[in-house]
Order: structure tokens, then C-alpha cells, then sequence
């Protein structure tokens, strides 16, 4: 009998959010939001055919799948090897084609834009012949360069000799960056080999495969955009869930009914608990379903690292791991900022006052994380759960009995936490209100 009445009012709490034309219009804001936010990704995706000429989305996944996975398997030495021998051999045809175009130029006295326009297809025609490898490519422009001081010609300059010492690269580019300039004396000792730890951690040789769809979901700031919106449009949602009787004058109504300051209470805390989680999880699936169905499935066993957003990465994972604890994350993330604006619309009784704390806890730290002495304790902000997948190649770091943890290990427990502490007191704060 009163798992039937919990239910009700819940399901009556939900009917009360959903009736509202407000909050319909969020709705409906946030389903455009979902829909221009997939086709933006998804057309991220381009392809360079042989005249020159570029291609976007599923068509141009379906080409890239084709070219990348020539070179699906382990990233040896040979293939390293083999790539840098390719690289040569396409930049030498272009090299002379190059020349012969620069002569034809010179013998012509008009007609300079349409030979821009053909020094540009023919730049094209060039890139095309090198798209099949050109992530790994980028991984030998990121091993042969120092630190974030990425230059993509590098790899022009490799000689198939320099193809045995790639992964050590990686490691020897981190212990040259702890000796540079830029951060000495940023890391202390323990922090610098739990760094180089993780990098010798990494598995290898890395596997390789066409991943453009798990990179397209990842790598790119739509994800956690898309995040950030969601949170702000639940926050539109929930913010009266616990101040609407106040707002109404039916607050005297429903405290003094037999169960008003129990299940009432109950039902409406299961109310917000269950619009999070539907609109939360119903966006960011359909969302991930749509992209990696348009631009492919392939690839989520690699790790991250194969990308060019994560090379620095100290996290060990694959893309599909990534995936997971990205969601996960966000998850987390948009229940503890959902709590405090439904516990602050509980305390103060303001519909106002409770939109303006996702606000606040999303879009501020940014800001505030430019202010050098800001800018370590902005990284345990519950912003930064909702960016967990561009998080993972910094290295903030914290200690905590004597061990070394990177942020993203640390965020995830600590708002679990604070989550499972901060929900019950709603009940807590509510049921105590005074009528007015």
C-alpha cells in the first residue's frame, strides 16, 4: 500500500514538471540541441578523394574505414618503418609535382586565382595519398617532437632508423620536459615518477584500427557541451520541484496532509531523481548511438594514446573505456550539481535562486580556472566532471596518504560521495519547513 502511494505522487510530482509549457519549450530546445550537436559531429568527419575534392560524414567514414584499415594490427617497428618510407615516397611525388606546377605558373601571365585553385587541388590530391596512415603519422610528428610543441612536418624528416626508438621516445620526451623551462621545479619527485610510471605502464606496441568514431565522440568539445546544456535544461526542470507549493500558496495544503512531510517529501525527491537520470542518460545515448552509427563502431579497443588528443595521456584505457568513464562521470557530475540546486530550492523556496546554481558551478569555473592561484582547486570542481574525456591528458595531481593520484581518479569517488551525503539532507531540509 505504500510502495503504491510513493508511487503515485510520484508519478504525479513527474506529470507536474512535465505540464508545465516552460518546460515543454526546454524540451524541445534540448531535442534541437541533440539533433545539430550529431550532425556537427558526425560532419567532422571529412575524406579527401583522389581529384582533390572533400566528403563529409557517414561517406567519408565508410572510405576512411576502408584506407585506415590497411594498416589494422600491432604498431611495430616495421610498420613505423613502413609508413616513414611511404610518407617519403608520396612527399617526393609531390615535390615534382610541385615544380612542374610552379613552372607552368611561371609561363603564365594571367589567371592567378584559378591556379591558387588548382595549387590547392593538387595539395589535396597530395593529402589523400597519405589519409590511410595519417594517425599514425601524427603518432610519429607527437613522438619526434618535444612536448606540447607539436609540428606536423615532422615526420617528413624521419629516417627509417628513427622508427626503433618511437615508444621510447615518449618517455625520454617526458623526462626532457620535466628539465625544461617551462615546468621546473612544478613537479616534486615522487609526482615526476609516478608520471613516468604511468607512461611505462602503457601497453605496446599500441594496437591500431580505424577509430574515427570513438575520436569523433571524444576528442571533439561536443560531448562535453552537450553535457553542460543537459545539466542547464535538468536545471530548468527540477529547480520548482520543491518550491512550487510555496510559489503557489499550497504550501499550508500539502505540509498539513497526512503524509505531506514524508512520502510527499519522498515522491518529489524520487521525482528529481528520475527526470536526471531519464533526460541525462536519454540524451547522452542517443547521442553517442547516433554518431558512432553514422561514423562506425570500429576501433573502441584502442587506446587512447593512437589519438593525437591523448598522447600525453597518463590513463591507460581504450576509447570504449574512455566512453564509459566519461558518461559515468558526467553522470555523477550532473547529480551533485542537481542536488544542490534542488536542496537550495528546498532551503530558500526560490525557483530563481535554484536555476541559478548549475549556472554557476558550470559556466563560472571556467573563468575563475584562468587566475594562476585559482587554478589547481578549479580542477576538483564539479565542472570538470563534465569534461572528463578532454581532462584526461592533464596533469593534475594530488596526494593523499602519501600517494600520488591524477584528478580524474580523484573526482569521481570524492562527488559519489558528497552525492550520497548531500541527497538525504533534502529530506532532511524540506520536511522541516515552516507554512506561511
Amino acid at each position: 500500500m505504500e510502495k503504491r502511494q510513493v508511487k503515485t505522487m510520484l508519478r504525479f510530482e513527474l506529470k507536474k514538471v512535465l505540464s508545465k509549457p516552460m518546460n515543454k519549450a526546454a524540451l524541445l530546445l534540448l531535442a534541437a540541441v541533440l539533433i545539430i550537436g550529431s550532425i556537427l559531429t558526425i560532419r567532422d568527419v571529412t575524406y579527401v578523394e583522389e581529384n582533390g575534392n572533400h566528403i563529409s560524414g557517414p561517406a567519408a567514414a565508410r572510405h576512411l574505414k576502408e584506407d585506415k584499415n590497411k594498416w589494422k594490427g600491432e604498431l611495430t617497428e616495421e610498420v613505423f618503418k613502413e609508413v616513414i618510407r611511404e610518407n617519403a615516397g608520396i612527399n617526393a611525388i609531390g615535390q615534382e609535382d610541385r615544380t612542374l606546377d610552379s613552372e607552368k605558373n611561371d609561363s603564365e601571365k594571367s589567371g592567378s586565382e584559378e591556379n591558387d585553385s588548382d595549387r590547392i587541388q593538387e595539395s589535396n590530391r597530395i593529402d589523400a595519398r597519405t589519409q590511410g596512415f595519417s594517425d599514425i603519422r601524427q603518432l610519429l610528428n607527437l613522438a619526434f617532437c618535444e612536448m606540447h610543441n607539436y609540428d606536423y612536418y615532422r615526420a617528413d624528416s624521419l629516417s627509417q632508423e628513427d622508427a626503433a626508438s618511437f615508444y621510447e621516445r615518449r618517455i625520454s620526451g617526458l623526462k626532457d620536459w620535466f628539465e625544461s623551462e617551462e615546468v621546473k621545479g612544478s613537479f616534486s619527485e615522487q609526482e615526476k615518477q609516478y608520471l613516468i610510471g604511468k607512461y611505462e605502464e602503457m601497453k605496446t606496441p599500441l594496437y591500431y584500427e580505424y577509430a574515427d568514431g570513438w575520436k569523433a565522440l571524444l576528442d571533439s568539445q561536443y560531448l562535453p557541451t552537450l553535457m553542460m546544456i543537459v545539466v542547464l535544461i535538468i536545471g530548468f526542470l527540477v529547480s520548482g520541484i520543491f518550491s512550487d507549493e510555496f510559489l503557489l500558496k499550497a504550501d499550508s495544503i500539502f505540509f498539513s496532509a497526512r503524509h505531506g512531510r514524508d512520502r510527499a517529501v519522498v515522491s518529489k525527491m524520487g521525482a528529481g531523481f528520475v527526470l536526471i537520470t531519464l533526460l541525462y542518460w536519454g540524451v547522452v545515448l542517443l547521442y553517442s548511438l547516433i554518431v558512432l552509427g553514422a561514423l562506425g563502431f570500429g576501433g573502441g579497443e584502442c587506446a587512447v594514446q593512437t589519438g593525437l588528443s591523448n598522447w600525453n595521456s597518463i590513463y591507460n584505457i581504450s576509447y570504449f573505456q574512455d566512453f564509459l568513464l566519461t558518461v559515468l562521470g558526467g553522470y555523477v557530475g550532473c547529480l551533485f550539481i542537481m542536488t544542490i540546486s534542488m536542496l537550495v530550492s528546498a532551503k530558500t523556496h526560490s525557483t530563481i535562486f535554484a536555476i541559478t546554481v548549475p549556472f554557476i558551478l558550470t559556466c563560472l569555473p571556467p573563468f575563475l580556472g584562468r587566475i594562476e592561484m585559482l587554478t589547481r582547486i578549479m580542477t576538483l570542481f564539479p565542472d570538470q566532471m563534465l569534461t572528463i574525456n578532454k581532462n584526461l591528458e592533464d596533469f593534475a595531481l594530488y596526494s593523499i596518504g602519501g600517494k600520488i593520484f591524477g584528478a580524474v581518479s580523484v573526482m569521481i569517488p570524492m562527488y559519489v560521495i558528497l552525492f550520497g551525503i548531500l541527497f538525504p539532507v533534502i529530506y532532511w531540509v524540506y520536511r522541516r519547513a515552516q507554512v506561511k
